[in-house]
């Protein structure tokens, strides 16, 4: 973890009550400014000249990477893995999502019509468009070649694997551009050396047990390789995490070198996995949680799949910024002046949930979005983040009233409590407590249109 200001000011002349304390030498009238500017990274260190030499030797040890970023995949669809800097999402945020990779075999008899399925794999999730994120090819036929060349003209990011350093060496020829990540499984570090040294592209190496992969990690670094990512082989259900977790805490919290490295998890090389949709689900999900950079999927699976998209993006949303959406009204379907008005907070979840139970439900509404920090219906409720107040004030900012004939409200079901305060803040307009879950939702709006067609007539 980097430093803060008051940490390296207690190191500075001014927090040691030195006589050179202040000089002002470094440009900054106080040891406090220039501490807070360092620990910004607005201003180096050697810029004070009476920085100790254990300053010196705690601020680069501070600064020392724990988990290596690596990069691979094409120029238009590059993937960024590793980088983290803590072992727990709440103590700061993870940065770099999990890659979820689907193993292909060359030799696969099905290879084309999977291919295909992959390429077409997306799905939108609160906002955001996901798809497979990358092909582990592995190398059993002599179409090896061919079949990387199919997979990168896609613009897949590829994870090239092979026994045999001269079938590695003829593909890369071909696709190297592509920057793929590369695994040459015999674990022969000169020939791993080699093919970095000769393509420029990350590569994996692997280890059949923590201590196996610290040593072949550090005769990798001994050779000047620097764009690693470890694997881990010859596991099992029970010590998978235990592993795993070792790793990551050696590169985090002892800045460990030879571990400081994102790490690949095949399923395959769980000794118990069976394959079943299950089974790889379960495994997947705590692969993600604890702690694999990339997780290599034995089958494509749809359900599977949209299960860890749905946990990762959960997982690397930054807690300290709630997925939000902006706050303004939004017509879904053909409105017109006598569709419903609905109103929510502008938590990205809750929205797009609503959203698409409006939209099942083929009646065109607005939907409007107040103001509320990122927070769900509830929680903003019981922050005063959703009043009243706020209500009329977004409606009065955004002319809901010149949208529609009606001065119908629809509030959701569960802050029913909020009907008198809105309609003090609205007295034109008429709240309706509507559905407690949005899967209700549909159900409701029917009922109402139904009544209120009833009503006009």
């Amino acid at each position: 973890m980097k430093l803060t200001g008051l940490q390296i000011f207690k190191y500075l002349p001014g927090g040691k009550k030195e006589l050179e304390a202040n000089c002002k030498k470094c440009g900054l009238p106080t040891c406090m400014a220039f501490a807070m500017k360092l620990a910004k990274g607005e201003i180096s260190l050697d810029k004070c000249e009476h920085a100790s030499d254990e300053l010196k030797t705690v601020f680069e040890e501070a600064c020392q990477l724990q988990q290596q970023e690596i990069v691979f995949g094409p120029k238009n669809r590059q993937l960024k893995v590793g980088n983290e800097t803590v072992m727990f999402r709440h103590d700061k945020k993870f940065v770099n999502p999990a890659c979820i990779a689907i193993k292909l075999e060359s030799s696969d008899k099905n290879f084309d019509s999977k291919l295909t399925k992959i390429k077409n794999y997306s799905v939108e999730r609160v906002g955001e468009n996901f798809s497979i994120d990358a092909i582990a090819l592995i190398d059993t036929d002599e179409t090896f070649k061919e079949k990387a060349q199919q997979i990168a003209k896609l613009e897949i990011p590829l994870i090239l694997a092979s026994n045999d350093f001269s079938s590695l060496d003829n593909v890369l020829a071909a696709v190297k551009e592509h920057n793929p990540l590369v695994y040459l499984k015999n674990n022969n570090i000169e020939a791993i050396a080699e093919i970095q040294n000769k393509y420029k592209i990350p590569v994996i190496i692997s280890g059949n047990s923590v201590e196996e992969l610290a040593n072949c990690s550090s005769s990798a670094l001994d050779k000047g390789l620097d764009n690693i990512v470890l694997n881990l082989t010859n596991l099992t259900v029970k010590n998978t995490v235990q592993n795993l977790t070792y790793i990551r805490r050696s590169a985090i919290e002892d800045k460990f070198k030879p571990l400081g490295f994102p790490v690949i998890t095949f399923q395959k090389d769980i000794e118990e996995f069976s394959g079943d949709p299950v089974e790889q689900g379960i495994l997947g999900s705590f692969l993600i949680c604890k702690y694999s950079n990339i997780v290599v999927l034995e089958e494509f699976n749809e359900a599977v799949i949209y299960a860890f998209i749905t946990l990762r993006q959960n997982i690397y949303t930054d807690p300290e910024k709630p997925l939000q959406i902006e706050s303004k009204v939004y017509p879904i379907g053909d409105t017109d002046e006598n569709s419903p008005v609905i109103v929510t907070t502008n938590f990205a979840l809750t929205y797009f949930t609503v959203a698409g139970e409006i939209e099942s439900s083929n009646i065109p509404s607005y939907l409007v979005v107040t103001p509320s920090d990122g927070m769900s219906v509830l929680t903003a409720w019981s922050a005063n983040k959703f009043n009243g107040e706020i209500i009329a004030k977004t409606f009065r900012e955004y002319g809901v009233d010149k949208l529609v004939k009606g001065r119908k409200l629809i509030i959701p079901g569960y802050v029913s409590t909020l009907k008198e305060e809105i309609e003090e803040e609205m007295p034109e307009w008429e709240v309706i407590v509507g559905a407690n879950e949005a899967v209700d939702i549909a159900d409701f709006l029917k009922q109402y249109q139904n009544n209120y067609s009833a009503l006009k007539a």
